[in-house]
C-alpha cells in the first residue's frame, strides 16, 4: 500500500480545463490512444484540488468497444487546470464590478489556494464592511465561473474608496424640528462604498425631522430621520366614510399626528365623538366599515 502511494504521489498528472477528458487530452502522454478519435470522451474531469486516475485495464477495455488495435496500456493521472489568484486578476474583477475606473482599491488578503480558469465575479451582495467608517475595510465574497455550471467560492479583503457626495449638518440639528435646507451642505468626499451611507441629496435631507439631535458638520443618514406628519393634532380634516355602496364625507378634527397610513383618533366636532381614521394625505383620512354597520361619528 505505501509502494502505491508513493506511485500515486510522484505520477505527473495531465492538465484538463473541461468538465469532460477527451482523447485528444491524453494524446501526448500515450502513442495509443494519440491514434483514438481526438473527441473520444473518457470521463468526467475530477473537481479542483483532486486527481483522477485512468487506469490501464480502463482504457484498454475502451480502445476494444472503439475496435481500435492498440498496444499495451499504462496508467493515466488527470487533474483540472488550476493555478493561484493573483492580485491583477482580482483588482480587474472587482474594478468591474464596481463600475467606476477610479476607485482605488488596496488589496489586504485573499484566497491563497489554486482555483481553475473561469470567470471571477464578484456580486455586491457578497460584500461586507468590517466596520462604519468611511475607510473600513470589506469582505468580498465571491466565486470562479468554470466549466459548464461549476462554481468555486473566492474571497478577497480589501479597503475600498471611492468618490461621492455626502449631506453634513451646517449647524446643530434638534429632535424633532423640521431641517431647512439652508441648515445642510453637500461635500464631495472620498468614502468606502459599502457599509452604511450618508444621503446623498439635499432633497433626501430638507423637509425631515432628526430622531436624536446631529451635531454640527456630521454626515446625516437616513436612520437618523423621520418623515414630518402629513396631519397634526388640531388639523382639520376631510374624512371619507365608505360602507359598502354607501359614501358619506364629513370634516373632523385631528386628535393626534399621523403619517399617510397610520391609523389616528379623529374627533366630529358635530356630535363629539371620537373614531379612528386611516391618514390618507395632508387633511385627507378615510374609514372603510363593513355594510349595515352605523358609520362612526354619527349620533
Amino acid at each position: 500500500m505505501m509502494l502505491a502511494l508513493g506511485f500515486w504521489t510522484a505520477m505527473a498528472c495531465v492538465p484538463v480545463e473541461r468538465d469532460r477528458v477527451l482523447a485528444r487530452d491524453l494524446a501526448p502522454v500515450s502513442t495509443a490512444i494519440a491514434a483514438w478519435p481526438p473527441d473520444t470522451e473518457l470521463g468526467y474531469a475530477p473537481a479542483p484540488g483532486l486527481r483522477r486516475l485512468f487506469h490501464a485495464a480502463e482504457l484498454e477495455r475502451l480502445a476494444r468497444r472503439l475496435n481500435t488495435e492498440t498496444g499495451p496500456m499504462s496508467d493515466v493521472c488527470v487533474e483540472r487546470l488550476a493555478a493561484p489568484l493573483t492580485p491583477e486578476m482580482l483588482q480587474a474583477a472587482l474594478a468591474l464590478e464596481l463600475g467606476d475606473p477610479n476607485a482605488r482599491v488596496q488589496l489586504l488578503d485573499w484566497s491563497r489556494y489554486p482555483v481553475p480558469h473561469g470567470s471571477l465575479e464578484f456580486p455586491r451582495t457578497g460584500a461586507v464592511a468590517e466596520g462604519s467608517g468611511a475607510q473600513a475595510p470589506v469582505l468580498w465574497k465571491g466565486f470562479v465561473q468554470y466549466g459548464e455550471r461549476a462554481r468555486l467560492s473566492i474571497w478577497v479583503r480589501a479597503r475600498i474608496e471611492a468618490a461621492a457626495s455626502e449631506v453634513r449638518a451646517v449647524e446643530p440639528l434638534a429632535a424633532g424640528h423640521v431641517i431647512r435646507a439652508e441648515q445642510l451642505r453637500l461635500e464631495a468626499v472620498v468614502r468606502s462604498p459599502f457599509g452604511p451611507q450618508p444621503a446623498a441629496t439635499l432633497a433626501a435631507v430638507a423637509g425631515r425631522l432628526p430622531r436624536r439631535p446631529i451635531a454640527a458638520g456630521s454626515p446625516i443618514y437616513a436612520n437618523q430621520l423621520n418623515l414630518p406628519p402629513d396631519v397634526h393634532s388640531g388639523d382639520a380634516v376631510i374624512v371619507r366614510v365608505r360602507s359598502g355602496q354607501a359614501f358619506l364625507k364629513l370634516e373632523a378634527i385631528a386628535a393626534a399626528d399621523g403619517r399617510r397610513g397610520d391609523l389616528i383618533p379623529v374627533k366630529n366636532p358635530s356630535t363629539g365623538r371620537t373614531f379612528r381614521a386611516r391618514v390618507e394625505g395632508a387633511g385627507e383620512a378615510a374609514v372603510t366599515v363593513p355594510g349595515g354597520v352605523r358609520p362612526p361619528g354619527e349620533d
